[in-house]
């Protein structure tokens, strides 16, 4: 199998994560998708931003979630990573969905709300389908719960479950005990996305999922050594920054 190569956040070390010009910038590098974020903003504009807060990406502060879209468009998302970015803006779902819909696949992650989970996924994948891109996405979270409602919508549509090897952060610590077919079978997942150490404990990890029907859709890789030999390890897709 070939491995596909997805932009994380977009082509990240090209331009400023989550915005047009990053994803336009792993289109022009050759990736096969990008992942990217979704928050909904106060007055329930979906916008792609990965931090809760604007304050590392932005030159304002405070949560996405508690401002209007009118308030974060005003905000400069480019001069943080440099000049040549000033003025970048945040970008609204559907402006990404534009852009990057020749892509061969594309990841959305919808970030854990605080609030509105139900109408945040149901916005997220309503969009998706109106735009006709539905066959090449999967959805992601690291909270499980809206795998849950995604799959309530639409039993076929894939969903993959995010985790990481922070304990404290997991929705289900099952999956750092070996239970991870179960946890997936449990919430009708089609993929699991573990950070990509995670595939090596138990060094069976791939291969066991892969008899179970399940998609391997590793993040975290950010050297290129690392990439080249993570692609032998069969996997489906590496969400990377090495684009």
């Amino acid at each position: 199998m070939t491995t596909k190569i997805l932009g994380h956040r977009g082509a990240n070390r090209r331009a400023p994560q989550n915005t047009l010009p990053a994803f336009q910038a792993a289109i022009d590098h050759g990736a096969d998708g990008v992942e990217f974020d979704v928050q909904m903003t106060s007055d329930g504009v979906l916008v792609i931003c990965h931090n809760f807060t604007v304050d590392e990406t932005s030159n304002g502060t405070g949560f996405v979630n508690e401002h209007t879209f009118e308030e974060l468009r005003a905000l400069d998302f480019g001069s943080w990573f440099s000049d040549e970015f000033a003025g970048t803006k945040i970008p609204t779902l559907e402006e990404t969905l534009d852009c990057v819909k020749d892509m061969e696949i594309l990841n959305v992650e919808i970030k854990h709300p605080t609030k509105n989970k139900v109408e945040v996924v149901h916005k997220t994948y309503d969009l998706v389908k109106k735009k006709g891109l539905l066959e090449k996405t999967i959805f992601s979270s690291f909270d499980f719960d809206l795998i849950t409602i995604l799959k309530q919508i639409d039993p076929e549509v894939p969903c993959g479950l995010l985790y990481d090897p922070v304990p404290e952060e997991l929705f289900d610590k099952r999956l750092l005990r070996n239970e991870y077919l179960t946890v997936a079978e449990e919430y009708k997942a089609d993929a699991l996305h573990p950070h990509y150490l995670l595939t090596n404990f138990p060094k069976a990890y791939v291969c066991r999922c892969h008899e179970a029907g399940l998609m391997v859709n590793v993040w975290g890789i950010s050297k290129e050594s690392e990439l080249e030999k993570y692609k032998k390890h069969n996997l489906d897709i590496i969400i990377t920054d090495c684009i």
